[in-house]
């Protein structure tokens, strides 16, 4: 289902979340419970849980909501737990992957992190839970991209707070993390409080958090917090109202540490705050609890086993047709006028855009930002996806679907190319250094590659690839073309292996090994590409066009987002991410150009765009950056003008005039000539 971004997403700060980094446990070294507590069993003889034969709804087992405080720490499965696994059972989850969504005390240190190491923990204690560890083995030492020190349920629902290196363009941190580990079982622990919030703030962020987990075919377990920051148990009594209403079950950590000192929470400074539980006797309690809990539902859901499911026969949403009869005569959009554009800063800005939507995207059509006038045109409706224009502007590719279109750069005079565009990637065709096209074909042998002339004529395929490409990089010429392969799930939502190149003489490709999305620079003789482990995010590489003699630059920052070759192949601009460690925000873009041949670097003025795209005039003598602007209302399209020489930066965003309530973002972009 659709969800709209909340306002209150932009509107709430992280409440700090600090603790020290703790020995896990022993199921030996955990505390024992007093003798009137009847809700936690005794540490020392780990009690497997005990599972209902036929598991009925909530609604006629449990206590009510109101008496959540007696309801029991380790939860049973429920019909509707039952109910979501049966569907999610067509939906290509990984039975043996669950995944974690809150702040600091679900951290791997302080939540079940060692359980991934026997060595941590003595077998024999935990023989009851054995099978479970077992079955979920690599999952309980990760935080995933939905746990952050600080995080809350709006942090989960926001794409600001998502990791740039890790998650698609709009998605939040809570779809990324679905989409990554494709879990069976969600825990949802969202506990921390901040002055000013409210428990129906709380309820509507949580119910949009379960709407997601549940669309997703993963089963959630909600879970009750040791703390009271709030003064009235709100918290807790809404989390159980919503485990009721959507019967599923609810880990009652609250009732687990009751027997503790202080009940579980923290005396020690500096995290004696009301908050934090202690360290290390609630957080031993909550990672055997919580493996108990995962036990529990995990047995209860392989005994009701799945559901008979028909499968259905999948049929295609539209018929492409003739792109003339969705060509509209462009009609321009007028925009308010800013500062005088420099003479020089002309042309015009074409590029395509999409918006979140579901779980992918939705494509919002092709425009075309007059630089001169300062008016935006829509040249194609939605059904059109932008992929790239000769630099002389004459020619541009797009496609409805598999059917690839050479156009004007007006949208007028289509020509057919293919019909058989594997267009899920980001670049599915391209026009090469030397005017020819290059796409990705997918027939009944596989994917491949193959060259066209601007006119559609077949010029040659690229056989004997050895993988499956998904993407090929602009900078390509005829005679070597870089591309990706890797696998796509739908357009847009795709996953890179490794990056090669290729020349049409068929040879056998050229791995591009430690390089990902190289671009050639115009010249032919230098090769750029960032680097291709996760230990240098940040870093340049400059190589021969065939990936050998490699130079790195590490620049400052923490992601490289976006990088693009001026017309002369002198200087290299590059967009860097600031993300904070702790809380995985994305704090603004440092922007750079590089000179490869002396290695001189110069800073221009940060931005603040998610998702941005770097550009460079016909001329050279300007940048533009283009990409999503989080406000107050949404989300907005941005672009800035950027004189090289005098660094002013001259903002463009009222004349591109698109914004949403849903992330938008711009897939593909080029700066063109006057015609």
């Amino acid at each position: 289902m659709k969800r709209s971004i909340w306002l209150v997403f932009l509107l709430i700060f992280l409440v700090s979340c600090q603790g020290t980094m703790q020995v896990v446990p022993t199921a030996s070294q955990l505390p024992q419970a007093s003798p009137s507590s009847t809700d936690l069993p005794p540490v020392e003889t780990i009690v497997g849980p005990t599972m209902v034969p036929d598991p009925t709804s909530t609604s006629q087992t449990r206590l009510p909501p109101e008496d959540w405080r007696d309801w029991p720490v380790v939860p049973s499965v429920t019909a509707g737990a039952i109910q979501i696994y049966q569907r999610g059972q067509v939906m290509g989850l990984d039975p043996h992957a669950f995944s974690k969504v809150g702040d600091c005390q679900s951290v791997k240190a302080a939540f079940m992190g060692y359980l991934d190491d026997p060595s941590r923990y003595p077998p024999g204690d935990y023989i009851d839970l054995q099978d479970t560890i077992d079955n979920f083995k690599g999952h309980f030492n990760t935080d995933g991209q939905a746990v952050r020190g600080g995080a809350n349920a709006a942090w989960e629902l926001s794409p600001l707070w998502a990791d740039p290196h890790a998650c698609l363009p709009g998605e939040n941190p809570l779809q990324c993390e679905l989409r990554i580990t494709r879990p069976i079982i969600v825990f949802v622990r969202m506990e921390i409080w901040w002055d000013g919030r409210t428990t129906q703030q709380y309820e509507k962020l949580m119910r949009q958090i379960l709407d997601t987990i549940i669309a997703h075919g993963a089963v959630p377990i909600l879970a009750t917090k040791a703390d009271n920051k709030e003064g009235d148990n709100s918290i807790n009594l809404t989390t159980a109202k919503l485990a009721y209403e959507y019967d599923l079950p609810l880990w009652n950590f609250w009732a687990a540490v009751q027997s503790l000192p202080n009940h579980g929470m923290e005396t020690n400074p500096p995290n004696n705050d009301g908050f934090h539980i202690s360290d290390p006797a609630a957080w031993n309690v909550q990672s055997l609890t919580g493996l108990q809990a995962l036990d529990s539902v995990w047995k209860g859901l392989l005994k009701a086993g799945p559901a008979a499911v028909n499968t259905p026969t999948l049929l295609p949403s539209s018929t492409p047709g003739s792109l003339a009869t969705i060509i509209s005569s462009p009609q321009p959009v007028a925009t308010q006028q800013t500062d005088t554009t420099p003479t020089s800063g002309s042309g015009s800005i074409v590029f395509g855009m999409e918006q979140r939507y579901e779980e992918g995207y939705k494509n919002l059509g092709v425009y075309s930002l007059n630089l001169n006038d300062r008016l935006t045109d829509q040249i194609f409706g939605g059904d059109i996806q932008y992929q790239d224009a000769l630099p002389d502007g004459k020619y541009m590719l797009v496609n409805q679907g598999a059917y690839l279109y050479r156009t004007n750069l007006d949208g007028t005079d289509p020509v057919l190319i293919t019909r058989s565009l594997y267009y899920s990637g980001e670049h599915a065709a391209i026009w090469t250094r030397d005017d020819q096209i290059a796409a990705i074909l997918v027939d009944g042998s596989g994917v491949g590659i193959t060259l066209f002339t601007p006119a559609g004529e077949k010029i040659s395929s690229l056989t004997n690839l050895g993988a499956s490409p998904i993407e090929v990089f602009p900078g390509s010429t005829s005679t070597n073309i870089y591309w990706a392969d890797g696998t796509c799930t739908a357009p847009g939502v795709c996953k890179a292996n490794s990056n090669w190149v290729s020349k049409p003489t068929n040879a056998s490709p050229i791995k591009l090994t430690g390089l990902a999305s190289p671009q050639m620079a115009p010249d032919g003789k230098t090769l750029v590409a960032s680097d291709d482990t996760s230990s240098d995010l940040s870093t340049l590489i400059f190589s021969d066009p065939n990936g050998s003699n490699q130079h790195p630059y590490p620049l400052p920052g923490t992601q490289l987002l976006d990088y693009a070759w001026d017309p002369s192949s002198s200087k290299v601009a590059a967009v860097v991410a600031i993300v904070n460690s702790y809380s995985g925000k994305t704090t603004g873009n440092r922007n750079f150009l590089v000179d490869p041949r002396t290695l001189a670097i110069s800073e221009y003025t940060s931005s603040a765009l998610l998702y941005p795209l770097v550009i460079w005039s016909p001329d050279g003598n300007y940048l533009f950056w283009i990409g999503t602007l989080a406000t107050k209302s949404g989300f907005t399209i941005s672009g800035s003008l950027v004189d090289i020489s005098t660094k002013r930066v001259t903002d463009m965003s009222p004349a591109l005039d698109q914004s949403s309530l849903d992330s938008l973002v711009i897939t593909n972009a080029d700066w063109l000539p006057m015609q």
